[in-house]
């Protein structure tokens, strides 16, 4: 059904195009200049399928059948009409041709291929029947003339059809665009019927800024809808009489019109695709820089004026038209302490001529500070005197804090890696020498040792693990109803202590939690009030219900935590002025209570004990969070 209704509109609009174009006093019979048919079955076979060729055949048959041509005649034109449309689509198909026009090569190859190439079919065709049925004389001009009416057609027409079936103005959604675009047509289509119609056609320069304007701002669409409305009114104007130029029949006149007017078409054409081409290219360019978080800049050294792209703009924060950069404006928002380096780096390239590389921090308009690698070169002129900088600047924070993070771990966590191995290997060294020779009651003190030591290593590995995957965002969380008070107590249980007492205040508390992390966050908890805790002082653990949920509290007798450090002691690798001081900790235990809590839609914090100390707390919710 689609197909039938397809064809038959395909069908009717090409016979309704030829009606016209042969009517008009230009035709010789059914050769004419102005043969839009062309167009329009090139672009409906562009656009829907070549197998819609039947519709262009009968569409061809039935207009020069009922225009003076035999059925005779009238088929074997419309065989040269179905070829020209098939021939034509197949090549700009073969060679990927966009609707839309916006690349040099499509319009390269709607000229030469669809415009040029194709129509040489029809009109070879078309000439030959009736130089045979004797209708014509004169093959030559008439062929000549064929060709200008099919290729005009395809060059004016197709053009047409193709960019209105992409919907151009939804390229132009804002509603000043539009009304600019329809006052750019109405500008175009009214000087062109002054010059064309009205006798001033002494200027006809006068409609080329208006065309241009239309490329420059609507590129594609606006070359083609004003191509489409110029030569439309010089045709008419033509074959109204309202062009006096020289002693030419109207025919010929066409002919020569549209000769002209094919070379502005073609210029508007190459225009509108270079300036898509170089749009699309800026566009690329501008989103490969964001998401590099790289930009570009320029300095005038000679005007002391910098120019920025767009995301050195972002990266540093300022709207752009702000004001003008200099090179003192750029200095301004340099870290004070890399200010210096800053400085000798550009001095010592310009003095030298030679590229440069630098890592700074800047200060951004919030107080915020990034990291920045800028590169760059001098551009210097024909007697070697520098009149530019150009280079890139790229946000590397990121990498940064990778970098601190890798020094974090490897100061953090290689004592508390080496002690417990350490004591492994000397312990494991010590019963494979002297094994044999060990009381019983000194191998047991052995073992025991061995076994913290290696629990020890093991809660550190799992720790690390764990972090890993919460900074990946795998790893699965599974909730289920527990008995808080319960599972508190079973964590407690383990931390017996000679030197150190625990204390348990437990009240009946149940919540949706995953078990094994809440254990976790109890296990890292008591580890640390242990490690701040002196000997002989007590730890104690408090279980409640809390504002929906529960509260778990682990109160050390520890140096307690600075007010500035509160929110810090739970990241990783900080392990705070007190775990600093003491060569304790890695920063990791804290910062995994304070993720898995996160995960429960919880939170951790820390307060002051009462009695001396750090009391940290974690919410549980009763329900797990809802996700998304």
């Amino acid at each position: 059904m689609r197909y039938a209704v397809t064809a038959i509109a395909l069908a009717g609009a090409y016979v309704a195009a030829a009606k016209l174009g042969i009517e008009l006093s230009v035709a010789r019979g059914v050769i004419t200049p102005v043969w839009a048919p062309t167009g329009i079955a090139l672009a409906g076979l562009l656009l829907f399928g070549r197998q819609l060729w039947p519709a262009v055949a009968i569409g061809a048959f039935v207009a020069n059948a009922t225009s003076g041509a035999s059925f005779g005649e009238a088929a074997g034109i419309s065989v040269g009409n179905t070829l020209e449309a098939v021939v034509g689509a197949t090549l700009l198909l073969r060679v990927d041709l966009r609707p839309t026009l916006d690349r040099v090569r499509d319009v390269v190859s709607l000229v030469v291929l669809g415009a040029a190439v194709s129509p040489v079919i029809a009109a070879t065709n078309g000439v030959g029947v009736l130089r045979v049925s004797g209708k014509v004389h004169g093959a030559a001009s008439n062929w000549l003339l064929w060709w200008i009416g099919d290729g005009m057609g395809a060059l004016i027409v197709t053009p047409l059809v193709l960019i209105l079936s992409t919907r151009p103005w939804r390229e132009f959604p804002q509603a000043r665009e539009r009304l600019e675009a329809v006052a750019v047509g109405a500008a175009i289509a009214g000087v062109s019927a002054a010059v064309f119609f009205a006798g001033y056609w002494r200027y006809p320069h006068a409609v080329f800024p208006l065309l241009i304007w239309a490329t420059l701002r609507f590129r594609q669409p606006g070359a083609v809808i004003g191509s489409f409305l110029v030569t439309a009114i010089v045709v008419a104007g033509a074959i109204h009489g309202s062009l006096p130029l020289g002693e030419h029949t109207t025919t010929a006149l066409v002919e020569i019109l549209e000769g002209l007017l094919a070379a502005v078409v073609v210029s508007l054409f190459l225009l509108g695709a270079v300036l898509t081409e170089r749009t699309r290219a800026l566009g690329g360019l501008a989103e490969a820089q964001r998401l590099s978080h790289l930009g570009s800049w320029e300095w005038d050294i000679a005007r002391n004026r910098v120019v920025w792209s767009d995301e050195l703009y972002r990266l540093y924060g300022i709207e752009q038209g702000s004001g003008p950069m200099t090179y003192e404006s750029y200095l301004d928002r340099i870290h004070p302490e890399d200010l210096q380096l800053v400085r000798s780096t550009v001095d010592d390239a310009y003095a030298r001529r030679t590229p440069f590389e630098m890592e700074h921090r800047i200060v951004l308009p919030d107080g915020g500070q990034r990291w920045m690698h800028g590169r760059g070169h001098v551009v210097t002129d024909d007697l070697g005197a520098p009149v530019r900088m150009v280079g890139t600047s790229q946000d590397i924070t990121e990498r940064k804090r990778v970098e601190e993070l890798r020094e974090s771990i490897l100061s953090a966590v290689s004592h508390e890696l080496r002690t417990p191995l350490t004591s492994i290997v000397g312990f494991a060294l010590t019963l494979r020498h002297y094994g044999s020779q060990i009381s019983p009651k000194t191998l047991s003190e052995i073992v025991d040792h061995l076994t913290v030591e290696a629990r020890r290593l093991e809660g550190l590995l799992s720790d690390l693990l764990d972090l890993d995957k919460l900074r990946h965002r795998s790893g699965s969380v599974t909730f289920r109803s527990v008995d808080l008070a319960r599972l508190v107590t079973g964590v407690v249980a383990d931390y017996g202590s000679d030197t150190r007492t625990v204390s348990v205040e437990i009240e009946a508390v149940e919540a949706e939690v995953d078990a094994p992390k809440v254990e976790r966050i109890v296990d890292n908890l008591i580890a640390n009030a242990f490690r701040h805790t002196p000997p002989g002082a007590e730890v104690r653990v408090r279980v409640a219900p809390f504002e929906g949920g529960a509260l778990i509290s682990v109160d050390d007798r520890g140096p307690g935590v600075a007010d500035d450090e509160r929110e810090a002691i739970f990241e990783i690798f900080h392990r705070g002025s007190a775990g600093i001081a003491a060569g304790r900790g890695t920063g990791v235990g804290l910062a995994l209570v304070a993720q898995f809590a996160a995960l429960h839609g919880g939170r951790a914090w820390v307060e002051d004990n009462p009695g001396g100390g750090a009391s940290f707390r974690v919410f549980l919710p009763a329900r797990p969070p809802v996700a998304g």
